[in-house]
């Protein structure tokens, strides 16, 4: 399941990403962006755009009433921009129908008033729609009728090649005067997506074959311009050369510009009531501020009904949405959506990463600050891509990371409490429960139970002195309360220096530190638990006194090597262990302790790394049974000032028994007797000093003491 996990992760993310899931949350990342980033975005400074606005509509309410107006308006605005020399204007008001004041009138005068203003500055252009309708009862005659062929032949396209062609069933254009009168028409209509947001358009509508371009291309193309669409992209010849405008999915994304500073259509008026009376002076707003400028007018005003929802305003004059695509073409300004595989790469690579991470990092708030880092980069990264128009999709990536994030954890969190569970089983008869928790933080330490290692650890075994005498002599239930009343004693301190509990054979205690947590000071702990045992023997033995139990003396035997660790038996039972040569010899060295007459004696490799923290003093140089090389031992004393004389003076004592300074060697080991009357180590060098200074030793000698037996 664990190896498993990512792939599963993985799979769900794509089938949910191919079936369009994220297509929702998708666009409210990428509105999000355009709100944070192109929220203050400028157009390019040719763009102006007049907005007839509240202002506007209160403005000409007590001239000449509510909205619509009449068109002899609009005709002033044309004459006025004219002034200005604008480049072009374009009207977001559809002119559909015309005004009519008494039936023998074929055309108003405002409708001629804005025919001939329109005619006159030959830079005009005007809205129509091009749309699909649903078909109804009411509507099914006036579907699907041929465009007026003046109109297709005066503004269809006449060089397109689209992929993908969307046919229309109606229409709504201006009025048969002012279309022919037209420098050209554009398609106003927008679709907005499926959460009603406006984002996107085609730029060129289609109607029974025909083709015309939306009002905001319309001044930057010819009739007979070469417009052809290719996979991702709608090649465009314009005035100023070919543009290549990329499409997603076949629709243009527009990129907004939310810094517009458009003219309110009340001070144009104003401005022109004013030049009407004569005065030219201190105009509102001057015609020449639209010196070769694209000219947009469009509506703000909510009774115009000209608002729409999009990424930046929820009421967004549509006029700017053809602004803003103007200018994006201008500018070259697009916004690029990478191919869908850098999508599938990026969900991958995120994946796989943050399971990885959270699977194999031990350390958990590394595992945790590494497994949030792509998700977070990857955020930054779409912020900033967005910066220089590259939109990479977010919705599908951050899931992947986050559902990576959440399945991974959950799986540590479902699988942790059976770790623990093992652990407990593995471990519970031989550590501690601290250690056990510790283990639990470490999982590092289960692969020392898991498999074979070689390491070094600090082995000890401690045996009761005579206890086949004493298990002779007392019943059965009388010897087992002795020994658990010892064992009880013992097992708490081991437990408490943090040892692991090897296994109890009969009345000896095998036990090593160094797993399966690990530790630099194995030897200490080890030498320290003895010496605690020792200590406690006092109170053990009081106890069993009181109980009318025999009395017991221990001897403890303690060597630092490398050692073979692991679970070892069969598969019906195993042990956690150590074994090996180094194993052998502190069972060895336990067993020294008898012929030594000493509790504790530890090997040299533990005492040299005990030196500088434990009081220790030298027994003899030995040569034990099943080893070939001798080795020096040491019996580690408690503090005091009486084992720190009696330290000192059997380390000169041995030096000068080794080079067979015999009477010098006999006069310290005395003085140690005399400090310790009882000092087991001073009366047997005292013998031996005192044999080998009748009977000289061979010449060979070299000072170390043969053990044959085991």
């Amino acid at each position: 399941m664990r190896r498993l996990l990512p792939f599963i992760t993985l799979l769900i993310t794509l089938i949910l990403w191919e079936a369009g899931f994220f297509s929702r949350p998708e666009l409210m990342f990428y509105d999000l962006r355009i709100r944070l980033i192109r929220g203050d975005a400028e157009p390019p400074s040719n763009i102006a755009v007049i907005l007839i606005d509240e202002a506007s509509i209160k403005l000409m309410n007590s001239l000449v009433g509510r909205w619509p107006w009449p068109r002899s308006i609009h005709a002033d605005v044309i004459d006025f921009l004219r002034l200005g020399e604008p480049e072009a204007i374009l009207f977001d008001i559809l002119f559909t129908e015309k005004e009519r004041i008494s039936p023998d009138l074929s055309i108003s005068g405002g409708d001629l008033r804005l025919v001939e203003a329109t005619k006159a500055a030959q830079n005009v252009y005007h809205a129509a729609n091009i749309f699909s309708d649903m078909p109804d009862e009411w509507n099914k005659d006036i579907l699907d009728k041929e465009l007026p062929e003046d109109f297709r032949k005066g503004f269809g396209l006449r060089n397109v090649r689209l992929i993908n062609i969307k046919e229309n069933n109606n229409y709504a254009i201006p009025f048969r005067e002012l279309y022919i009168n037209s420098k050209g028409i554009g398609i106003v209509e927008f679709n907005p997506d499926k959460d009603g947001i406006y984002r996107r358009t085609r730029l060129i509508r289609t109607y029974h074959g025909s083709h015309f371009p939306v009002l905001s291309i319309a001044p930057l193309i010819e009739q007979d311009s070469l417009i052809k669409e290719e996979k991702d992209s709608l090649i465009l010849q314009t005035r100023s050369g070919i543009k290549r405008i990329p499409l997603y999915k076949g629709l243009y994304l527009i990129n907004l510009y939310g810094g517009f500073k458009p003219y309110s259509m009340s001070g144009i008026l104003a401005s022109i009531q004013k030049i009407k009376r004569g005065d030219i002076e201190g105009l509102p707003v001057s015609p020449y501020e639209f010196n070769k400028k694209i000219v947009f007018i469009g509506a703000s005003a909510v009774g115009v009904e000209d608002l729409k929802p999009t990424a930046i305003s929820a009421a967004m004059p549509g006029v700017l949405l053809h602004a803003s695509i103007y200018g994006n073409i201008l500018e070259e300004d697009f916004l690029k959506c990478p191919p869908s595989i850098i999508t599938v790469l990026t969900i991958i690579i995120m994946v796989l990463f943050i399971n990885y991470t959270i699977l194999n990092v031990r350390a958990f708030k590394l595992k945790l600050m590494l497994s949030l880092i792509p998700i977070v980069l990857y955020t930054l990264l779409s912020f900033i891509a967005f910066k220089t128009n590259i939109v990479l999709e977010m919705a599908a990536p951050l899931t992947s990371g986050l559902l990576s994030f959440v399945t991974g954890f959950t799986y540590l969190g479902l699988t942790e409490e059976r770790e623990k569970r093992r652990i407990k089983e593995m471990f519970g008869r031989y550590v501690s429960s601290a250690v056990i928790a510790g283990i639990s933080e470490k999982k590092e330490s289960l692969l020392l139970a898991e498999r074979g290692i070689r390491m070094e650890l600090t082995v000890l075994f401690s045996d009761i002195e005579g206890f086949t005498a004493l298990s002779e002599r007392y019943p059965a239930e009388e010897i087992v309360e002795t020994l658990n009343t010892y064992f009880e004693r013992a097992v708490d301190i081991i437990f408490r220096y943090e040892g692991t509990i090897d296994k109890f054979m009969g009345d000896c205690i095998m036990a090593f530190w160094g797993a399966p947590v690990r530790m630099e000071d194995h030897a200490l702990k080890a030498v320290m638990s003895s010496l605690q045992i020792q200590k406690e023997m006092v109170e053990v033995n009081r106890i069993l006194k009181e109980k009318g139990l025999p009395e017991l003396k221990t001897g403890t035997g303690i060597h630092t090597g490398e050692v073979i660790l692991g679970n070892i038996g069969s598969t019906k039972r195993l042990d956690y262990t150590v074994i090996g040569d180094n194993v052998n010899l502190a069972s060895r060295l336990q067993g020294l302790t008898r012929r030594y007459r000493v509790p504790i004696i530890i090997s040299e490799a533990t005492a040299q790394k005990v030196k500088d923290k434990v009081l220790l003093r030298p027994i003899d140089i030995v040569r034990v049974k099943g080893k070939a090389r001798p080795i020096k031992i040491f019996e580690p004393l408690m503090e005091g000032d009486r084992n720190g004389k009696i330290h000192l003076t059997t380390e000169k004592a041995l030096d000068y028994y080794l080079n067979r300074n015999w009477q010098e060697a006999l006069a310290l080991y005395k003085e140690i007797e005399e400090l310790n009357p009882n000092d087991p180590v001073a009366k047997l060098f005292i013998e031996r000093i005192t044999y080998f200074m009748k009977k000289e030793p061979d010449p060979s000698w070299d000072g170390v003491w043969e053990i044959m037996e085991k």
